[in-house]
């Protein structure tokens, strides 16, 4: 009776352990996540929330570790699978096993806190910046999705197209577009590459960005009295609410973004260039940029640029000339739920937030 009791037992352990649920990261960037239902060679079948599907094994993204071993050894694979005896990994010299009584120590050494639970790798952040603070990225909106911010709106026409508009300068009788077309994607999940181009058509208004000046100024004594006239330097904007005809900014943008060694998000390079064509002025700006996820919401995000028209704080309270055109940004920017972002950066505007659905 008991042996038969203890065989039922053991029956019912496995059957458990069989049916419980699975993550599967797919190199995609997908996530399957269900009860497996068979399994061969090549196929799991698999019972998710949105019917059963069968998930071949090649496809699935194998947790990366390195091992460092007592002999002096290290090598870096796929985890296939470990138990308390040993690694099996899958690595570029096949798929080998190894005792854990020969490892000295792991990759995963210090990332998890003894006792507590692996983090899970995510591929993605909950947000893909379609732009750096007002520069462009190589990336659109994607598809179906429609944005709201405090200075602007935007909607994704296709996978490749997207158009937005700064609604704030409709006070200002200027009915403006910004369309941007991503001409060029490429990569997976592990690396990807994509460039977009477009530009921002104005129909009247200021254009946000300043020149300095020299001006006539009169000098006042101790007692307020007009003393004398000297020439000092001063930031004017360039362009007017008064100004009434028709200016533009061309731009193009090129990220470069690749996952994380851990798993944990990714890291992105960025850089750009365009340029504000006005009546009066012709404005050139060049950037470079990188973004790194922290988690899978938070995101931190630093700049460098050159902008002859885009003067410092310091510049500007003080009135002082460009002397160094080359300035810097940083900030970060949170998911703070599926569809709402905020962040802060060093450069006006200070607050960033927008809606996306």
């Amino acid at each position: 009776m008991k042996t038969l009791l203890f065989t039922l037992l053991v029956i019912g352990v496995i059957y458990s352990q069989e049916k419980a649920e699975k993550t599967f990261p797919l190199k995609n960037g997908d996530k399957i996540y269900g009860t497996i239902l068979t399994e061969n060679d090549s196929v799991f079948v698999v019972q998710t929330s949105f019917g059963e599907v069968s998930v071949r094994k090649s496809d699935i993204k194998l947790q990366t570790i390195t091992l460092y071993l007592n002999d002096g050894s290290i090598v870096t694979g796929g985890i296939l699978s470990r138990d308390e005896l040993n690694y099996t990994l899958q690595t570029s010299f096949g798929i080998v096993t190894i005792s854990k009584e020969k490892i000295g120590r792991t990759s995963e050494a210090d990332s998890p806190i003894p006792g507590s639970a692996q983090k899970e790798e995510f591929f993605y952040g909950r947000e893909r910046l379609t732009d750096i603070f007002f520069d462009p990225t190589g990336y659109t909106l994607e598809k179906g999705s429609v944005y709201f911010s405090g200075l602007s709106w935007g909607v994704a026409l296709s996978e490749d197209i997207d158009i937005s508009s700064s609604y704030w300068r409709y006070f200002l009788a200027d009915m403006n577009i910004r369309p941007k077309f991503q001409i060029y994607k490429s990569g997976d999940v592990e690396s990807e590459n994509a460039a977009a181009i477009g530009f921002h058509l104005h129909s009247a208004g200021p254009t946000g960005k300043q020149r300095s000046v020299l001006v006539d100024r009169m000098i006042y004594d101790p007692f307020g009295m007009a003393s004398k006239q000297e020439k000092v330097r001063e930031w004017q904007d360039v362009g007017s609410s008064n100004d009434y005809f028709i200016w533009t900014e061309i731009f193009a943008g090129y990220s470069h973004s690749f996952l994380k060694q851990n798993g944990q998000g990714r890291t992105s390079y960025h850089a750009g260039a365009s340029v504000i064509l006005h009546r009066t002025e012709t404005m050139p700006r060049l950037w470079v940029a990188l973004e790194s996820d922290i988690t899978d919401r938070f995101k931190i995000i630093g700049q460098a640029y050159y902008d002859r028209y885009q003067p410092s704080y310091r510049e500007m309270v003080q009135n002082m000339e460009t002397k160094n055109p080359f300035n810097f940004d940083f900030g970060f920017v949170y998911a703070i739920s599926e569809s709402f972002r905020l962040g802060i950066h060093y450069q006006p505007y200070i607050i960033l937030f927008y809606f996306k659905f």
